[in-house]
């Protein structure tokens, strides 16, 4: 009888055994510092020039950190190094361009908007790494996992820097106070949503060797709700709140589908609580589904 042959395993790339040795803390140790160097220098000499600076660094640092830690875990990958700076620039930059894009012409005249975005953002990321996944001869799940998760970051990081710098821009003016809140609480953030939700995509499209299958389309369609729901926490804490104490004047906006702004509500305890309670939800939905289908995949190889 004779033996069967032995299965091919490509070899990890050379490049990535390298990646793995830079420690995560050391890539945010680093970039903390410089962070907090260029906060300094801009409230010292108050020159705009260095908005940018303080602005990309703070955006850039927990994604770039997360990607770094899942490099670090105990996995030999396929995915070059220049594949994984394509994924979080070229991908990321590109998906939310076109999302941006197609959001605003297409989310004015739709309801259930957040389910909306949702789909299309999840869609252009996906597409980013069926494109990324071109030319493998090898399909990890752990390997679409780490390419979904650096695609989902790298459009995290470019949002999360337009968010940034939009709030700082106020109606009376640049205020670096709202700025660095905002670039806190987006940092905090980071690594549970963009990066988790794509990262399921993306074992899903590995399992299938990037073809679109059933149980892709099932696993696009769940990471979109999850999405969704992340996004619509504050409406959800708006209608909450209003319900709950809000005036006769917001119940009457409410039932003519005008939202209240959350600066308007009261108590704002209340509304704070229940947006973190949904977007905490969701948040561990996701991750504790992905680190499901990272150890199930460790187990069996």
């Amino acid at each position: 009888m004779t033996a069967p042959h032995p299965r091919r395993v490509t070899p990890p790339h050379p490049a990535f055994a390298t990646l793995r040795r830079v420690s995560w803390r050391w890539v945010f140790s680093w970039g903390l510092l410089l962070w907090a160097l260029s906060i300094g220098a801009l409230l010292i000499s108050e020159d705009d020039i260095l908005v940018p600076s303080v602005v990309l660094i703070g955006s850039f640092l927990v994604p770039v950190s997360a990607i770094f830690w899942f490099a670090g875990r105990d996995h030999d990958s396929v995915l070059s190094v220049r594949r994984l700076m394509a994924a979080f620039f070229i991908a990321g930059v590109v998906g939310l361009l076109a999302a941006a894009v197609l959001e605003t012409w297409l989310l004015p005249s739709r309801h259930w908007p957040n389910l909306w975005v949702g789909l299309i953002e999840e869609a252009f990321k996906g597409i980013g790494v069926l494109w990324l996944a071109r030319g493998l001869k090898q399909w990890s799940v752990r390997d679409g996992v780490l390419l979904g998760t650096t695609v989902g970051l790298g459009f995290g990081a470019f949002e999360a820097a337009g968010y940034t710098f939009s709030w700082g821009m106020t109606a009376s003016g640049f205020s670096f106070s709202d700025m660095i809140s905002e670039e806190v609480l987006r940092a905090a953030i980071a690594p549970f949503c963009h990066g988790v939700w794509t990262g399921l995509l993306g074992a899903a499209i590995f399992a299938s060797r990037g073809r679109v299958t059933l149980g892709v389309v099932v696993v696009y369609v769940a990471v979109s709700l999850l999405h969704a729901v992340w996004d619509a926490g504050s409406t959800v804490a708006i209608v909450a709140t209003v319900l709950a104490s809000g005036t006769a004047e917001q119940r009457e906006d409410l039932r003519n589908g005008i939202m209240p702004l959350p600066s308007s509500l009261d108590p704002q305890w209340f509304y704070g609580l229940v947006q973190w309670t949904v977007m905490i939800l969701a948040a561990s939905v996701g991750v504790l589904w992905l680190r499901r289908r990272w150890v199930r995949e460790l187990v069996r190889a």
